[in-house]
């Protein structure tokens, strides 16, 4: 498969996943889909690790490490020990810390003037404080933020699937 076809496919995947947490609300289709890329992911990760041993290579750690994680995270997140929102609880936290980050260092570029950079980062950090501090703040916004998501990934799966059918028109 080429990849004017993964991107067709990835995008129609996007749009239905997008309009699934729209209307959905986010938690439980976001658990089951993230169970099932963590787990699938996590057992390419020891499959290849365990090829690697086959044919004698180093064996890499990290994805061996990372493909244990993956596949506990993937497990768990189909019972009720460990749910999307606790990890995006956590996320929100990671966002918080760096779009702070990133707002000093897009101010420390325009200092430098260094101004489309500096612009773009200071968007970026600013995007990523206020939607972190939103979420931590206004409870109500939690359940906006599911469907600001949900469209979110339905319009990027609409432009990545109309990107698609135009790679895939100029091949003929």
């Amino acid at each position: 498969m080429n990849e004017k076809n993964k991107t067709l496919i990835s995008g129609i995947f996007c749009i239905i996943l997008g309009v699934l947490i729209a209307i959905f609300g986010g938690q439980k289709v976001l658990d089951i889909y993230f169970g099932v890329v963590a787990l699938v992911s996590g057992l390419c990760l020891i499959a290849y690790s365990v090829y690697a041993l086959s044919k004698k290579q180093p064996v890499p750690s990290t994805a061996l490490i990372l493909g244990f994680v993956l596949s506990a995270v993937g497990i768990t997140l189909f019972t009720d020990y460990l749910t999307v929102g606790a990890l995006i609880n956590f996320l929100v936290i990671v966002i918080l810390g760096s779009g702070v980050g990133i707002l000093c260092y897009g101010i420390y570029l325009l200092i430098k003037k260094e101004t489309v950079p500096g612009l773009m980062n200071l968007a970026l950090g600013i995007v990523g404080v206020v939607v972190s501090v939103l979420y931590i703040a206004v409870t109500d916004f939690r359940s906006i933020f599911w469907i600001i998501v949900g469209i979110l990934i339905a319009v990027y799966g609409l432009v990545e699937f109309i990107y698609g059918l135009k790679e895939v028109s100029k091949k003929k």
